[in-house]
């Protein structure tokens, strides 16, 4: 129902624009959460950081300190056996006060140039002591030795993170340490050897392992070396893999992070990770550890792509999608149902519109039914002033003027009903066959048909396609089928009795609502009697026109005789008068040599032109009236003619045809002649042709005139517009003649390929009507 899908729309409306607008809210709370995380991530990491840095570097400052101690400088300036083992009594005691006081120190060691150990202070958790002299070790081969022995004066070199080696073996339990060296010079600058911290490498993992700790399960921090091995791992077990036999690298489970990790001091990278398949925040800062090059113990090759010059760790902060969101699932718990309370809200305002909305439309709908049921009287509730309202009163409007439009077409129906029966024309109604389904008084009278009820055999005819006599064969059915309507279209009605009337008919075709054709209606005029007095009339105005053309022929014919028995005759006389009055002069002057020339002259001169004169008067009297179309017929005239006009133009006409009688009357004889010569002065004046052929041919009840010629050719169309320039009957002329007899002309002709005429001329029959 309408009111039904009103509520869908307005609910879905709804329900979309709280589902957008709460998804948008979430993506922003989501964005918003990230953002924290991202910079709470940043803090973070930068303060254990700098906790690590200040730590490094406040055991660089102790290690600057012990190197300034007095005795051990005074230790180192002294060449004098005794008196150096004298100080060194003394230095070893401010070593070990030293170690005890900073218990961050494993070992503080004095070596010589050697390697030796001059002086050892081992220490753990719980005390400090000095190592025998018998135990001391020589460590030249160590590679922070080398590194420190290498370096200048006041230069410290800081050792990557390693497990202690004590006699070549790790120490056991596994023991972290850092060492810091430095040389040590007399006042010369010679170099008298080095001095070495070891630092519990705890001291620095401590701090990750108690912020470790404090945070929550999905936050992880790693310590990595230059080469990726951890040094610290929440999972002790996985450190210093590059010291131990498990080998364990971030790189193994994190391939892709190699060049991140080695590009910056310091970035942020959000991805899945590989280990745990989750949405994971990576975060990591470098912490140098020393001022000089120095090279890696591990053979492993490095992948930094900055700060190549130094010893570097990593700090690396790991926080997985779980603790990305901490909180954002219970906001979006508690927004979930804001958004449910929100669409039932929505819902209910969605009903209540819908519902107040589709009340005017109900109404109408109700009062629309109810005058398609044909109650005219029925009129819809207007509940507002809006523009639903104003339709509403439209509406009722409209019904009550549809009410008065329906009372005024039923009083028309009556009248028309009336004016339906009294017509003088026959009114009708017919189905697809050309059944006459119902027809007005004028019909049956023209149908013959007698009482109330139409015979099922009463039909139109047209479906037939009967045409009325002498008029254009045309399918009228097939008109009304693609046209939909016919107009004065001449058809023949056959009556019940078998007699036939001249008709002419108006209809259109009655569609049903697929436009398919149901049958036709239209009205029929009777015009039988019209057609006969037309055609009487036509019969006559035919008959005056060829007593017309006899009568001009008959005046040709006298006038060719009178040229003919009488001047034709004289001029003979006269230029018999002129050879004989030629001849006198010659006796009379005795001989021809006698006569003067000048009368001589003019005598030849007066006959000669009496003998042009005789020429033109014979030629005049056979353009009158040619004898030989009377004597031989049209086919004779046409050859006769054409053997002259190729001796006076030049031009080859062939005429072909039989000697068979046509059929054609007089005047039809005369005017194809008179045509054909037309034809023939124009293809020599106007086309240039050099050849014509004719050909005369009787075929069924009509006679073909063909004429061609290999002219110049012209436009058709052009044919009316040229009729001033042509000579004689012309064209224009020959084509009304021929409509005027029944017959027609058809001109085929293009620039430069001749052209073809084609003259049919109707055998006419005798017509007892007018004789």
């Amino acid at each position: 129902s309408l009111r039904g899908k009103l509520i869908f729309i307005f609910i879905l409306l709804t329900v979309s624009t709280v589902m957008i607008s709460s998804g948008y809210a979430r993506y922003q709370q989501r964005k918003f959460v990230l953002d924290r995380a991202r910079e709470r991530a940043t803090v973070d990491l930068e303060l254990i950081a700098s906790d690590i840095r200040s730590l490094l570097q406040w055991i660089q400052r102790d290690l600057l300190v012990l190197r300034d101690l007095p005795r051990l400088q005074t230790f180192l300036n002294t060449p004098v056996p005794d008196e150096k083992d004298r100080i060194l009594v003394v230095l070893k005691d401010e070593f070990l006060n030293i170690a005890a006081h900073h218990r961050i120190f494993q070992q503080v060691r004095l070596l010589d140039i050697t390697g030796k150990e001059v002086v050892r202070v081992n220490s753990n958790a719980e005390r400090c002591w000095l190592t025998p002299t018998e135990e001391l070790q020589d460590k030249s081969d160590r590679y922070y030795f080398r590194q420190a022995l290498s370096l200048s004066n006041g230069e410290v070199y800081i050792s990557p993170m390693d497990l202690n080696v004590e006699q070549g073996k790790l120490q056991i339990p596994l023991m972290p340490v850092i060492r810091y060296a430095t040389p040590l010079f007399d006042r010369k600058g010679n170099k008298q050897g080095v001095l070495v911290l070891n630092a519990f490498g705890s001291s620095f993992l401590d701090l990750l392992a108690t912020e470790q700790g404090q945070v929550r399960r999905g936050e992880r921090y790693f310590l990595l070396n230059q080469d990726g091995y951890f040094l610290y791992h929440p999972e002790p077990a996985k450190s210093f893999g590059f010291m131990l036999e498990h080998k364990t690298n971030f790189f193994q489970e994190e391939s892709e992070l190699k060049q991140w990790l080695g590009c910056k001091d310091q970035d942020l990278l959000m991805r899945t990770s590989q280990e745990t398949d989750k949405q994971t925040l990576y975060a990591y800062a470098r912490i140098p550890l020393g001022s000089r090059k120095a090279v890696s113990q591990s053979k492993n090759s490095r992948t930094n792509c900055s700060t190549a010059d130094l010893h570097y760790w990593t700090l690396l902060l790991t926080v997985d999608d779980a603790d990305l969101l901490v909180g954002f699932d219970a906001y979006v718990q508690s927004f979930m149902k804001f958004t449910l309370f929100l669409i039932a809200v929505c819902v209910g305002v969605a009903v209540l519109v819908a519902w107040s909305f589709s009340r005017p439309i109900v109404s109408l709908a109700s009062a629309a039914s109810q005058i398609h049921k044909g109650n005219l009287s029925a009129r819809a509730n207007v509940y507002s002033r809006d523009d639903m309202g104003k339709f509403g009163r439209l509406f009722n409007e409209m019904a009550a003027n549809l009410e008065n439009t329906i009372g005024r077409l039923k009083r028309s129906e009556t009248k028309y009903r009336q004016l339906f029966e009294n017509s003088q024309d026959c009114i009708f109604v017919a189905d697809d066959q050309c059944n006459i389904i119902d027809t007005n008084l004028a019909g049956k009278r023209l149908l013959g048909v007698e009482g109330d009820s139409i015979p099922e055999n009463s039909s139109l005819g047209y479906c037939q396609q009967q045409v009325a006599e002498n008029r254009e064969h045309f399918d009228i059915k097939a008109q009304l089928h693609t046209k939909g309507a016919v107009r004065d279209a001449e058809i023949i009605v056959t009556r019940l009795d078998g007699s036939k009337r001249h008709c002419i008919m108006t209809a259109t075709a009655r569609l049903d609502d697929h436009g398919e054709v149901l049958g036709y209606e239209g009205v029929l005029r009777d015009v039988t009697e019209l057609r006969a007095q037309q055609k009487k009339e036509q019969a006559i105005q035919k008959r005056i026109r060829e007593e017309i053309v006899l009568a001009e022929e008959r005046e040709r014919r006298h006038i060719g005789q009178v040229l003919h028995e009488e001047m034709a005759q004289n001029l003979a006389v006269v230029n018999l008068r002129l050879h004989e009055a030629e001849q006198q002069s010659c006796k009379l002057h005795s001989g021809i040599e006698s006569v003067p020339n000048c009368v001589h002259d003019e005598l030849i001169k007066s006959r000669n032109m009496v003998s042009i004169m005789i020429g033109q008067i014979r030629t005049m009297i056979f353009d009158l009236y040619p004898q030989v179309l009377d004597d031989r017929g049209l086919i004779a005239a046409m050859n006769w003619y054409g053997k002259n006009f190729t001796e006076r133009t030049g031009i080859l006409v062939s005429v072909f045809g039989g000697e068979e009688d046509l059929g054609l009357s007089e005047s039809q004889n005369i005017y194809l002649f008179r045509a054909f010569k037309e034809l023939l002065h124009n293809a020599w004046k106007h086309a240039g042709a050099g050849e014509v052929v004719a050909t005369v041919k009787r075929r069924d009840n009509h006679v073909r005139l063909t004429v061609d010629d290999e002219g110049d050719g012209f436009d058709p169309d052009l044919v009316r517009d040229l009729s001033g320039d042509l000579q004689g009957i012309g064209l224009v002329s020959i084509e009304q003649w021929l409509a005027a007899m029944d017959g027609n002309m058809t001109i085929e002709s293009q620039a430069g390929k001749g052209t073809r005429v084609v003259l049919n001329v109707p055998i006419q029959e005798p017509d007892t009507e007018t004789s």
